[in-house]
């Protein structure tokens, strides 16, 4: 396969380029949308226009203005560039899948931990407290709202986006290229100091199942559950009246030693097989180090500053 690596990383981010600037400018025409609906119900008094600034009512417009106008501008782009598709597919038994879904959870609140952390220490030294915006966003919405965005379509439309379409194009310089840029580049999508350490983390994890199975259905299946887990459950147990009181405590108990048991793991299971993955190499020549050539990419640049804006502005917002 005769490519331009430069020009090859520079279409691709250009792609999420697209994404964003797409699903920007589509988020600002419906803002004014809606505030010229809302003054025109509030005007004629026909129904209160209140509803349409209730936060599940901005994810569901959220959700359709990312995966419902911007996604198919992404897609034709992405279409454009030329691909690599696994022939030898491979299946993963249950107890493997099993092993892979506490290794991810584990990751999961090990990322979360090291977010928190560091943003605990940023806002100490900056003399802010910050938030994290998922959590003031999800605990505002209704548990259906949550399941659909979180675990139904989220899961789907993310593992397209960062696995099939991305890695699919990234296979060519090499498994642990891929992986990694899969891993960075979802880290940095999520655009807050929260969300960016378990992200990548995770993303790395999906990238190297994928690219090592050839079969996108474990990675949603994996993102699916640890979503569940990490955003539905914690709400209904939030907002079911009748656990209260020591059942409460009795709960909290549990998740937290379920988590502890899972970070302890994913650390033991990383530690002894790290030295142990096997990675494809790639076939496309390089006449210098990829890290080089990635930042030589007019595309990649442009990536970095409309997340690193995304970072700037969560921050802000957050204190």
């Amino acid at each position: 396969m005769n490519l331009n690596a430069k020009k090859q990383l520079s279409r691709i981010a250009w792609a999420y380029v697209l994404f964003l600037i797409v699903n920007r400018v589509a988020s600002l025409i419906l803002t004014f949308l809606i505030r010229v609906l809302s003054f025109t119900l509030a005007t004629t008094g026909i129904l209160d226009p209140s509803f349409l600034f209730e936060t599940d009512v901005s994810m569901l417009l959220s959700l359709f203005l990312m995966y419902g106008i911007a996604f198919p501008f992404f897609v034709w782009k992405m279409n454009r560039i030329p691909s690599w598709t696994k022939t030898d597919k491979k299946t993963i038994p249950a107890s493997d899948f099993a092993v892979l879904l506490i290794f991810c959870l584990g990751m999961t609140y090990i990322g979360n931990l090291i977010g928190q952390y560091l943003m605990a220490i940023a806002g100490s030294l900056s003399g802010t407290v910050q938030e994290n915006p998922l959590d003031d966003l999800i605990t505002g919405m209704h548990l259906s709202v949550v399941f659909l965005s979180t675990v139904l379509i989220a899961p789907v439309m993310e593992e397209l986006m960062f696995r099939k379409y991305l890695v699919d194009r990234l296979a060519p310089f090499g498994q642990k290229t891929a992986v990694i840029l899969s891993g960075l580049s979802f880290g940095l999508f999520h655009g807050n100091c929260f969300q960016f350490f378990y992200a990548t983390m995770l993303g790395m994890v999906f990238a190297y199942l994928y690219s090592s199975t050839g079969r996108i259905r474990y990675n949603i299946a994996l993102h699916m559950i640890i979503n569940f887990v990490g955003g539905v459950v914690p709400i209904f147990l939030a907002d079911n009246s009748a656990v209260s009181g020591f059942l409460s405590l009795l709960i909290s108990i549990f998740f937290g030693a379920v988590a502890l048991a899972c970070m302890i793991i994913a650390i033991v299971i990383f530690c002894i097989s790290i030295r142990k993955l096997k990675w494809f190499p790639g076939w496309i020549a390089l006449e210098e180090p990829i890290v080089n050539v990635i930042f030589k990419a007019p595309g990649v640049w442009f990536f970095l500053i409309m997340t690193g804006i995304s970072f700037v502005i969560s921050w802000i917002s957050g204190s």
